[in-house]
């Protein structure tokens, strides 16, 4: 697969409908600093209430991130998630002849539990189908999100740590391995 040749189709087909995304760009680093600090609250909470210490360890922290997705996914593209006009996430996508990569898909616990993962997720899936690409992505295997993603067709590949690697064939691809079986 050529890299970033899902991209665009799926900002087409996603700019349709309640859930658009829009590449990340140096304006909304403010709002992906919010995305970000809200996965973070357990361990703020074990900071002293002082919020320059917050505003450190966050800054760190979404640094440390960034530059291990630039390691492991060099050309991964960050977009931001809005609904209803507001910002209301990030999700970092990576291409490459492999197929597509979620490396991360988080939406601001406001906009949590109203369906745009959901949303973005299976309008990726669809398009991965249409081109004939697997679409893969690691999950903590305490997360129950993980059955969701069985139900989505992805199946786990293997573990590593805390997380489990997880990958979807394309429908067609799972249909033929079915007929084969």
């Amino acid at each position: 697969m050529t890299p970033n040749c899902l991209i665009p189709p799926l900002l087409a087909a996603l700019h349709q409908g309640d859930w658009p995304c829009t590449r990340a760009t140096q304006a909304d680093q403010a709002v992906l600093r919010d995305v970000f600090a809200s996965t973070r609250q357990i361990e703020l909470a074990l900071l002293p209430p002082d919020p320059v210490q917050h505003e450190a360890f966050i800054g760190m922290q979404m640094l440390a991130q960034r530059r291990s997705v630039a390691l492991h996914y060099p050309g991964a593209v960050e977009l931001l998630i809005h609904h209803q006009g507001q910002p209301a996430g990030r999700w970092w996508l990576h291409e490459d002849e492999a197929g597509v990569r979620v490396v991360d898909i988080t939406l601001l616990p406001t906009f949590q539990r109203q369906g745009g993962a959901r949303t973005c997720l299976r309008t990726l899936l669809h398009l991965a189908d249409t081109m004939g690409c697997a679409t893969h992505l690691h999950v903590m295997i305490d997360n129950p999100v993980r059955h969701w993603y069985a139900r989505l067709g992805f199946d786990i590949q293997g573990s590593t740590g805390l997380y489990q690697a997880m990958t979807r064939l394309p429908t067609v691809a799972m249909e033929y391995q079915h007929e084969q079986a």
